[in-house]
């Protein structure tokens, strides 16, 4: 009923639509009643499929609450909590401040799994994970999404290139480049392409592309042309430039997460949140 249909429901659990509709109706058999009105969509509930549905959000309420208190029983919060994260956040934001929080929470175990944005945010909705931070624009339905971090994206060249020694670049100077970069689900691919096909009105085809920043960079300095990267991850490159766009290309990295159902994922997600960055402009 939350998600409006049963192949959004059945994504957000991790399993097949067939399955959703079985439990369904086997729900339906168990209760003697129709859940939901025939030939409507799933947001449309039946008189008793409402009083059903309210009784489950209480129940799961509950369910929560006495995994909360389970963990408060220890004088120390302790649990595991696992974060999706894509590359820039995963690789240069969150590892200092995980070490800060393990330092005050040491019975909680955090365990991040880096990937790009999309396979990322695709782990929080089947339940892989319990929180995303990615740069992803357009997060999954029914899950709260709150700004981060802020972040530039940055023209990576070598000393030799003819635009080595520029202050600043444009869009347009991309045209003819022959640019490698990341696979198909990397936020930063999707910013700076959309970015250049508004900016031109056509697009613009990267020949090869990598699953990691890092591959990014190596190729740059085995003789790519350039790369278009976060200035995060280039903070620490030598031999190479890094040339900012004007005007600047930025981009926001966002956590994502659902209820938070122990308390040792309540603590992590208000230490992160305590940490965020992220101001409007």
């Amino acid at each position: 009923m939350e998600k409006g249909s049963i192949s959004a429901a059945a994504a957000s659990l991790g399993i097949s639509q067939p399955a959703v509709s079985k439990h369904i109706a086997k729900l339906e058999r168990e209760m003697g009643v129709k859940i939901f009105a025939r030939g409507q969509k799933c947001s449309n509930l039946t008189v008793e499929g409402e009083v059903l549905y309210k009784f489950a959000r209480k129940t799961i309420s509950q369910l929560a609450d006495i995994k909360r208190d389970f963990s408060d029983i220890a004088d120390d919060v302790s649990g595991i909590v696992r974060i999706s994260a894509s590359s820039i956040p995963g690789d240069y934001i969150l590892p200092g401040i995980l070490v800060e929080f393990r330092k005050l929470y040491p019975n909680i175990e955090v365990e991040v799994r880096i990937s790009d944005s999309r396979e990322a945010v695709e782990k929080l909705v089947t339940r892989e994970s319990d929180i995303s931070v990615t740069g992803h624009g357009r997060h999954a339905s029914g899950f709260n999404t709150v700004p981060f971090a802020r972040d530039e994206l940055v023209l990576l060249l070598s000393p030799q290139h003819p635009f080595a020694e520029r202050e600043h670049i444009t869009l347009r100077d991309l045209e003819n480049m022959d640019l490698v970069g990341r696979v198909t689900g990397s936020s930063t691919s999707r910013i700076w392409e959309d970015a250049f096909k508004a900016h031109t009105g056509k697009g613009k085809h990267v020949y090869l592309k990598f699953g990691h920043v890092n591959a990014v960079i190596e190729a740059v300095k085995k003789g790519a042309e350039g790369a278009i990267i976060s200035r995060l991850a280039g903070a620490d490159i030598s031999g190479l430039r890094l040339i900012p766009f004007r005007p600047a290309l930025m981009r926001t990295f966002s956590i994502t997460y659902g209820t938070m159902t122990t308390k040792a994922m309540e603590t992590l997600l208000e230490f992160l949140l305590e940490r965020k960055t992220f101001k409007e402009e």
